[in-house]
């Protein structure tokens, strides 16, 4: 059963995808203003219109590495009443979420990932891992 779109970005080499409800706005990565003894994943924080918003490093966060972590983009998402930035490698695409392509984690994973993420998709033969909101915003207030 097809439900919510969901936006697909990269993070190194691999896909990752969020529901498209729980994204606020993307824009360009810029480097953000460092802010002091924050945890090791938190890049600082961006103004944006006005508003102060951490910017979190989401492959560091979740323990994800790459041959390539060059961040192209920041993904804004909202939970509840709080806004958090994700630098990301690359926004790819906007897919449909389909149930009966989903998959769960397989016993290999992290603790870390385990955590962060629902499962697994695919995606026209890709395998995209579906990233957890509610879990992504508690990693990053601790």
């Amino acid at each position: 059963m097809i439900g919510e779109k969901t936006l697909v970005f990269s993070l190194g080499n691999q896909e990752f995808s969020i529901p498209i409800s729980a994204v606020k706005e993307i824009k360009t990565w810029s480097k953000a203003t460092p802010f002091p003894s924050a945890p090791a994943f938190v890049e600082g924080v961006v103004n944006v219109r006005g508003s102060v918003i951490p910017l979190v490093d989401m492959a560091r966060m979740m323990g994800v590495s790459g041959n390539s972590n060059e961040k192209k983009a920041i993904i804004f998402l909202k939970n509840k009443d709080k806004v958090i930035g994700f630098s990301v490698s690359n926004v790819t695409d906007i897919s449909d979420w389909d149930e009966e392509e989903f998959k769960p984690l397989p016993e290999l994973s992290s603790d870390d990932l385990k955590y962060f993420l629902n499962g697994i998709q695919s995606v026209s033969g890709r395998l995209i891992f579906s990233v957890n909101v509610d879990a992504l915003f508690e990693g990053s207030l601790q």
